[in-house]
């Protein structure tokens, strides 16, 4: 007695065998900082798209650990123009950016156990796209500087 009969049917097993993998894989960092909160922060997306760039962070705690992310302290640099590009916000003015059940007014705050990580975003315009990288610079972080913009169509 044969189970799987077809090629599809093997991929699809094999597929699902990996999935889990798949999906706790985490990116790769393109840059990452020391911070003065026992955590370590790795940017891992810059990337630019119809004239909004996003900005991703993994933070992972050393220790235990309360990470304070306030969004008017939090910005994009284009070095080049010395332009400072600030965390984009609605029409409320609310930001638009991670938010978490901690997040007070203007901050994120989010406690993680040693080991552990948060994963953090925030949106800016973008700068022109004759600009290829930025320096992003958090609070209580060493700024991440040279990152290059991905262009997404």
């Amino acid at each position: 007695m044969r189970v799987f009969r077809s090629p599809s049917t093997w991929m699809l097993v094999v597929v699902l065998l990996l999935l889990p993998e798949l999906l706790l894989a985490q990116a790769k960092a393109i840059a990452t900082a020391e911070t003065n909160m026992k955590a370590s922060a790795e940017l891992y997306e810059c990337k630019r798209k119809q004239g909004v760039l996003t900005v991703k962070v993994r933070f992972k705690a050393t220790a235990n650990t309360r990470l304070e992310l306030p969004y008017n302290k939090t910005y994009v640099i284009d070095v080049g123009s010395g332009k400072k590009y600030e965390v984009l916000r609605d029409s409320d003015k609310n930001v638009i950016a991670t938010t978490s059940k901690y997040t007070t007014g203007d901050e994120v705050k989010e406690s993680i156990d040693a080991g552990e990580t948060f994963n953090a975003w925030w949106k800016f315009p973008a700068p022109p796209p004759t600009t290829k990288k930025i320096t992003f610079s958090l609070p209580n972080c060493e700024p991440f500087e040279d990152v290059a913009i991905t262009d997404v169509p």
